[in-house]
């Protein structure tokens, strides 16, 4: 399969600088949409941490969606803090809530993710501290919004820690499938079973040796995931498979091994294969091109 990958720091740190999003306008499945919407998330001023809401707009429109309402924390200066837009399709009667994920220069984004210690979730179970104070920043914001919508189809999508924010979101409010792209480990066993009982449709994309879909550590806290990953392999191949299988390790060490000959070693690159995975751009190329 000739996809492309990335190893550019760009790309990682900075995900919608060099974005051309919808390239070839709007996918036909819901794996493709979410994914490329997770990525948009990311759409910033260039002074401050407000998202560019003209740009977002504009990608929009061009794959017909009528209306978009921006969610973003007021409590943070330079409009750091939490973000997530809610895109509408009027006339498919289409909703996707995307999520932003860990903006590497926002100081209150990198205090959410280190903040793992875990406390009681208003759904059930126990979950990741930082995550659920990163939802709670714009969470009645987004709810609000989310009424008036509750005849359409609702996707809630989200990369990193807004994967993390989307699965909280799908406990509160259960949508028709949750797409998540290098998400960290969210909550315990009962908050997983909080999801399987509302009967969460659950895509969980993990791309090869992303060290973010890796944390907190297993057994660490009680933290497990939900749902078995769509595992995207060193080939950019994308196989679901169940959690902890063993291939998954042989195809890793593969991976790194394919990285420092490569990639490593040059400037402009990230030095190592485990951070490089977590770039949003590859999650876009290998799902674009699995679910078209």
């Amino acid at each position: 399969m000739d996809v492309h990958y990335s190893a550019e720091k760009d790309d990682l740190y900075y995900p919608a600088k060099h974005a051309v999003f919808f390239p070839n306008g709007r996918p036909q499945s819901d794996a493709a949409l979410c994914v490329e919407m997770a990525r948009l998330a990311y759409c910033r001023q260039d002074i401050g941490f407000a998202f560019d809401q003209d740009r977002i707009r504009k990608v929009l429109g061009g794959i017909r969606f009528t209306d978009c309402k921006f969610f973003e924390s007021v409590k943070h200066p330079n409009g750091g803090g939490s973000h997530g837009f809610l895109a509408l399709d009027e006339d498919a009667k289409l909703a996707v809530l995307a999520f932003r994920g860990t903006d590497k220069d926002d100081p209150s984004d990198l205090g959410d993710d280190l903040n793992a210690w875990p406390e009681k979730w208003q759904a059930g179970g126990n979950v990741h501290t930082g995550f659920a104070g990163a939802l709670l920043e714009i969470w009645d914001q987004a709810d609000t919004n989310l009424g008036p919508v509750g005849g359409y189809k609702l996707l809630v999508t989200g990369h990193s820690l807004g994967a993390a924010m989307a699965t909280l979101a799908a406990s509160l409010r259960p949508p028709a499938a949750l797409y998540t792209f290098g998400c960290p480990r969210v909550g315990d066993k009962d908050f997983v079973a909080v999801l399987q009982k509302k009967q969460v449709e659950s895509q969980r994309y993990v791309d090869c040796c992303d060290l973010v879909a890796r944390i907190p550590p297993e057994n660490v806290l009680g933290y497990v995931h939900f749902g078995d990953p769509h595992y995207i392999r060193c080939d950019r191949s994308v196989q679901q498979l169940p959690e902890g299988d063993p291939s998954i390790g042989k195809d890793q060490i593969k991976a790194e091994v394919e990285y420092l000959e490569r990639y490593a070693w040059r400037i402009g690159d990230v030095a190592v294969r485990a951070l490089a995975d977590h770039a949003p751009v590859n999650y876009v190329w290998p799902v674009t091109a699995a679910c078209p």
